[in-house]
């Protein structure tokens, strides 16, 4: 077991999910990811070109359940899904960064409905890119060409929106994803800013952490953003290759980095079945893949799981963080 300990808490590195495919059990460029109910986790993938757009469904226990969606532009369809987000019903929402849409489907996979109209007015989409839902079914949408958030109901009626371009506090450019912690303050990565905003449910600026470095504790753009039930805040450095943790009140406490030294079981089957990749494997350092390759989203289970989806190693790592860890005494 991998452990990294930092500032009073502690993170052991658990297992891998996942595994790089164009269609059926695996992931192509990965975007985003959301929990359902029964081990349940939902993977929405954006493929390359006109393949590999679709949503899959996998257990905890690395069973694939299928998948649904597709490429083009009709219903139930994709050209640049970039994320997804569950309501109180267990229907999913799939946003489009091409089709400036959102996409509605129950958790068996059957379209239900598609909302969003292109443009900069209030309503409209320009790239809607991260996705929210609060405590009473509204829904947070990274608006990110327009440098903003919306809010609307989850049938698509417009609520409110904040946010302008800008490098200023609550100004955004690009933003990317999104989260909102257990008392409705809304966090957002600031893509091209190199930062993470937080903000009151209604778009007051309440704070910001991280910066435009490679030094320890700065991001070099932010894709995506969680909160545990502590308030620790874990940010996922897209350019920098690694996951930043941070204290409630924004402090830098430590940098993960990736530990999947182990494949996943369907990595594994698949090497176990090519005798020339084993011993290629044996011959090279294999360090360079347990490590971050684009970490592009991170999530937060209810045991305060750690879930970090890489879109070009096509897989998720999962930290558990530990909670009342003591250090005994070494008496010498």
């Amino acid at each position: 077991m991998l452990t990294t300990v930092a500032a009073g808490r502690v993170f052991d590195y658990s297992h891998c999910i996942g595994m790089y495919a164009m269609a059926g059990q695996g992931f192509w460029a990965p975007q985003d990811f959301v929990f359902g109910a029964d081990g349940i986790i939902y993977v929405i993938s954006r493929g390359q070109e006109e393949i590999g757009q679709r949503i899959s469904k996998v257990s905890l226990d690395h069973e694939f359940l299928g998948q649904f969606g597709g490429f083009g532009s009709g219903d139930g369809q994709f050209i640049w899904p970039r994320s997804i987000d569950m309501d109180s019903d267990e229907n999913l929402y799939a946003s489009d960064e091409n089709l400036h849409r959102i996409t509605i489907f129950d958790k068996e996979g059957t379209f239900l409905n598609k909302w969003g109209t292109p443009g900069s007015g209030k309503g409209e989409l320009n790239g809607p890119s991260g996705l929210a839902f609060d405590g009473e079914d509204n829904l947070f949408v990274v608006d990110s060409n327009n440098h903003r958030v919306q809010v609307f109901t989850k049938d698509g009626k417009f609520q409110t929106a904040w946010g302008k371009q800008g490098s200023g506090d609550g100004e955004l450019d690009m933003p990317w994803g999104i989260c909102l912690d257990r008392d409705g303050n809304v966090y957002v990565a600031d893509w091209r800013n190199d930062r993470v905003q937080k903000f009151s449910a209604d778009g007051q600026f309440l704070g910001k952490f991280g910066g435009p470095d490679l030094r320890v504790g700065e991001l070099n753009r932010p894709s995506g953003v969680a909160v545990d039930s502590e308030g620790d805040v874990y940010v996922t450095d897209w350019n920098n290759h690694r996951l930043q943790v941070y204290g409630p009140d924004g402090a830098f406490v430590t940098t993960l980095v990736g530990d999947a030294q182990t494949p996943s079981p369907w990595t594994l089957t698949y090497i176990d079945a090519n005798p020339d990749i084993i011993k290629a494997r044996r011959r090279a350092n294999m360090e360079p893949e347990w490590r971050f390759r684009r970490p592009v989203a991170v999530n937060v289970d209810a045991e305060d799981r750690i879930f970090v989806l890489e879109s070009a190693r096509a897989r998720l790592q999962v930290y558990d963080k530990l909670k009342d860890y003591e250090e005994h005494s070494i008496n010498l």
